[in-house]
């Protein structure tokens, strides 16, 4: 009895294509609804419902359990370089777990598994594991094309709504609502979410042989207004790499944008007399607080403060700093959490996933900004 209750939940639950479609399913509409909800709150109710966080959190936290239990079923089939990348990850988490617990007397894994150091361990780790787990699974194609074909559907209504937005300037569907800051970004209100998934639909749509042009042109219409440098990165980078052909000419763009980020100093205080909000930014911070959004101070911050008491194993195994402190540029707080072994990790398991350099667009736009 116990043997084919077992069978029944590996073959129906852990080893299964579809049971992981409908995680998908349920953790992204719960996250989309949770952030819209939020967002809705926050506009016209001053209150941004944090509580539905928790539902999250927890949805999140079952979805990794599953995972463990399903990647130790699998454990023959899945490659081996994710399961050195992720568990040398985890295993540098819970050296810094201990070192901080031993030093501070008011330490709670609570508060660390929910809000700090665990929470982002956990974000970080969970989607390399998963990856190694869907990318063995039987029908894992199918089901994910169906995935991607829903996905694509919301944020095709949300391109509209995006433009609707700053057609209409409508309140609800800025990126950064109340703030004065330009941007649109329909239902979705998060920092980073919507400039990944845009940019890794406009990789994938380019990839395709028979191209929709309707829907290329609306993901790099959506990303141009979401209000945010990373979106623009991301247009210029995918159409050098997806559409340009002719190599002298991808060096002229790239070496172009280059050029043009070094003569910042020079057309930025003009740009930035368009927006109150820039202009502001950029008479307290300078020219490069306002091209990074000040995660150059933030990395003069905790150098500047943390410097003098980082020692070896700091810079080898991170630790020295604690989540929610971050700079928002990927290399840096790798860095700072998991020192240069979780960057040797996290780019060891880069170049073994990635199908092509087109493919690390995503990767690049995320060491100088988003989540």
């Amino acid at each position: 009895m116990l043997q084919r209750l077992i069978h029944s939940a590996r073959v129906n639950v852990f080893e299964s294509a579809r049971f992981y479609y409908w995680v998908l399913v349920i953790l992204t509409s719960y996250f989309l609804l949770n952030r819209f909800l939020q967002k809705l709150s926050f506009v016209y109710l001053d209150n941004r419902w944090i509580e539905l966080k928790v539902g999250e959190g927890i949805l999140f936290g079952l979805a990794y359990v599953f995972i463990l239990i399903s990647a130790w079923f699998l454990r023959k089939k899945i490659p081996r370089c994710v399961f050195w990348c992720w568990g040398g990850l985890v295993f540098i988490f819970l050296i810094n777990e201990f070192r901080f617990a031993w030093g501070n007397a008011d330490y709670s894994l609570i508060e660390s598994l929910t809000k700090s150091q665990g929470y982002y361990t956990a974000k970080f780790t969970m989607p390399l594991l998963f990856w190694g787990v869907w990318s063995v699974l039987e029908k894992a194609n199918h089901y994910g094309v169906g995935f991607i074909t829903q996905l694509q559907r919301f944020l095709t209504i949300n391109a509209v709504l995006i433009i609707a937005g700053a057609v209409f300037d409508v309140s609800i569907f800025e990126s950064y609502p109340l703030s004065g800051r330009w941007g649109y970004s329909g239902f979705l209100w998060h920092l980073s979410f919507y400039s990944i998934t845009y940019g890794i639909f406009l990789l994938y749509l380019l990839e395709q042989k028979k191209k929709a042009w309707g829907f290329i042109f609306l993901f790099s219409l959506a990303l141009l207004l979401l209000g945010q440098k990373a979106g623009l990165l991301y247009v210029l980078l995918i159409f050098t790499v997806g559409m340009v052909t002719n190599q002298y000419f991808q060096v002229g763009i790239i070496a172009s944008g280059v050029a043009l980020v070094g003569s910042a100093p020079l057309w930025l205080p003009h740009v930035v007399a368009i927006s109150p909000f820039w202009e502001d930014v950029y008479n307290k911070h300078g020219v490069w607080g306002a091209l990074l959004s000040l995660r150059n101070e933030n990395i003069e911050n905790i150098w500047g403060i943390k410097s003098p008491q980082l020692s070896v194993f700091d810079v080898m195994f991170g630790g020295a700093i604690r989540f929610p402190t971050r700079i928002e540029m990927m290399p840096f707080d790798i860095l700072i959490f998991f020192g240069v072994l979780g960057i040797f990790l996290f780019v060891l398991l880069v170049f073994k996933i990635l199908p092509s350099w087109k493919w690390s667009i995503p990767i690049f736009v995320a060491c100088f900004g988003g989540g």
